[in-house]
């Protein structure tokens, strides 16, 4: 029997440990280069046994361990086995302790539950050897596994002040990189001599640059490496998405375009370049579809999308950069390539229908594409909602109302059938039968904040103020960042002229969570004008007659706030376009106008 544990044997939990997390294949980079030597054990021959045990038991731990999460007898048996492995090597260590044999315990309590555990039996270890390179490593990695990143760091970088290590300071940058930290990333990484930067210390370093703004610079860096290093596929993809961010589409387009020719005689791309936090090569030719609808090339995105796999997660996910642009015809003949290999799912239909409504302006031909759509088809529930919306729109209205019922019965837990059918009675002005509805659909779903909402405004509607703010602020206090919500508590607060400091802060909050809705920013300068704020309030209701321009009482709002800053014109043009609108109170725009 060996008086001391082979060195070998020693390292072999922290190989374990680097399969885990990136950090660890800095500790065994460095156990290979600096390996803690071996400790004498005293007692040899009992410290052997106990150590033998401890591998036996850490086996058959790793064997029940497999099974745990399936069976409550397997997850008991593991427990005891772990709680038998820890005092075997207990034992070891009492007569005569070594770093390894504190990674060895570690190792059995290597998951995110138990990493607290670990990180204390390393601790216990580094207080006797405070320099050890492995335990040091692996501790930060214990803290990266109960994901405390910052603790990670901290310990890395307190462990470099006292040792300089290329290969951990490498990833040292690299988390603080990967923790939005990119300018103490780069700090870092730019310690590292010229000549001893690895590979991925350039990547890191392109990458911080990057994300402090530095594009230009990732760019030349990025381009750099990937001359020295062609088959960097990793390098490749950032420095195409970087000049994509600086709007060199022809660059960017090159760039993606030799990735996917790296990629054709390997099989692995997609795995090499997702375990980077890259993205696969299907996405790579998406991005190049796309970059070729910019660059104004539809013909040639269309003929790089037909080369790829034609399954149906990247014939969809193509076509809708098609639509995006308007290039429908394309979108068509792209969708087709799903028509070829039955069964025909049934997005293929919902596709065919949006672009014979949206590019052929023939709602007909879209409504026979989705009668196509099965019933069993995943996609049926928005296949009988745009049914719902094409039939109202070419007349058909009891069609469309006969479509709300179906789906009310087909979708009991959905929200979407019965907000389409409250606004279609709120149309017809049939506001009591809509509450009906809401109310009923609310017994199913009383927290669904947008039936809530539209059972609000149907009370606003029907002049129950008090009722309809009821349910606006239950919406606010469940969730405080709904901007209709809050517009709506803080509109009313002004009609009715109290605490207006307070109404024009919750309007405020909607505007920066909604901006550029034309009814907030109403909401806004109307605010402004009751707090007698009038350039604030001019300026502002300029802006939301900019953004909606089919709303009566905002124009009347322009022409109230025109006539008080005396802008005389605009107060009757504002007056004027009320009308036109048919505001609900022609006599008093009409007085308004006389008065000017």
């Amino acid at each position: 029997m060996p008086t001391s544990l082979p060195a070998a044997r020693r390292l072999a939990p922290l190989l374990a440990l680097g399969l885990a997390l990136s950090l660890v294949c800095a500790a065994c980079g460095a156990a290979r280069q600096a390996p803690s030597s071996p400790e004498p054990i005293s007692g040899a021959a009992d410290s052997t046994y106990d150590y033998l045990r401890f591998q036996a038991l850490s086996q058959e731990m790793a064997r029940t361990g497999a099974l745990s999460r399936t069976s409550p007898e397997a997850f008991a048996r593991t427990l005891e086995l772990q709680k038998a492995a820890a005092q075997a090597i207990d034992r070891v260590i009492a007569r005569g302790a070594a770093p390894g044999l504190f990674m060895d315990k570690a190792f059995l309590y290597w998951n995110p539950e138990q990493a607290g555990e670990a990180r204390a039996i390393l601790d216990a270890g580094l207080r006797l050897f405070p320099d050890d390179y492995n335990l040091n490593a692996a501790a930060a990695n214990a803290f990266l596994l109960e994901n405390k990143m910052p603790e990670a760091a901290a310990r890395i970088d307190a462990y470099l002040a006292k040792h300089d290590n290329t290969t951990l300071r490498e990833r040292l940058g690299q988390l603080y990189i990967d923790t939005d930290q990119p300018a103490k990333g780069l700090e870092v990484l730019r310690k590292i001599p010229q000549k001893d930067r690895s590979n991925d210390a350039q990547y890191q370093i392109a990458r911080a640059q990057a994300r402090l703004g530095h594009r230009k610079a990732a760019i030349v860096t990025l381009g750099m490496l990937v001359k020295k290093s062609p088959d960097y596929l990793e390098a490749w993809v950032e420095l195409a998405f970087q000049q994509e961010m600086e709007k060199d589409y022809a660059s960017a387009l090159a760039t993606y375009t030799k990735i996917l020719s790296l990629g054709e005689d390997q099989e692995d791309i997609r795995q090499r370049i997702e375990n980077g936090g890259g993205e696969g090569r299907e996405d790579i030719r998406l991005r190049v579809v796309g970059l070729e609808l910019k660059l104004n090339d539809p013909d040639k995105a269309l003929a790089v999308a037909l080369e790829g796999s034609g399954s149906k997660t990247f014939v969809l996910s193509a076509s809708l950069l098609f639509l995006s642009e308007n290039y429908t015809a394309q979108a068509s003949t792209l969708l087709d390539v799903l028509a070829n290999t039955p069964p025909v799912p049934g997005e293929y239909f919902f596709y065919k229908a949006v672009i014979a409504q949206d590019g052929e302006n023939n709602p007909v031909k879209a409504l026979q594409f989705l009668d196509l759509v099965p019933q069993s088809d995943a996609h049926y529930s928005q296949a009988l909602q745009f049914r719902i919306q094409l039939l109202y729109g070419l007349g058909r209205e009891q069609e469309a109302v006969d479509l709300m019922e179906q789906g009310k019965r087909l979708f009991p837990g959905q929200s979407r059938f019965p907000l389409l059918q409250a606004n279609y009675l709120i149309t017809k002005k049939r506001v009591p039968e809509a509450i009906e509805v809401l109310k009923t659909a609310l017994e199913a779903r009383p927290e669904d904040e947008d039936l809530l909402y539209q059972y609000g405004a149907a009370l606003d509607r029907q002049e129950d103020r008090k009722g309809a703010l009821e349910v606006m602020q239950r919406i606010v206090d469940k969730n405080p960042e709904h901007a209709d919500a809050l517009n709506y508590i803080g509109y009313t607060m002004v009609e009715e002229n109290r605490d207006l400091d307070r109404a024009l802060s919750l309007i405020r909050k909607a505007d920066r969570l909604k901006p550029n809705n034309g009814y907030i920013v109403d909401s806004l300068a109307w605010a402004y004008y009751r707090l007698g704020r009038l350039d604030e309030a001019w300026r502002q209701i300029q802006r939301a007659v900019g953004l909606a321009q089919d709303d009566p009482t905002m124009w009347e709002h322009y022409g109230d706030i025109a006539r008080d800053t005396g802008h005389r014109a605009k107060a009757k043009k504002g007056y004027q376009t009320a009308l036109k609108l048919k505001h609900e109170s022609p006599e008093r725009i009409k007085k308004k106008l006389k008065g000017l």
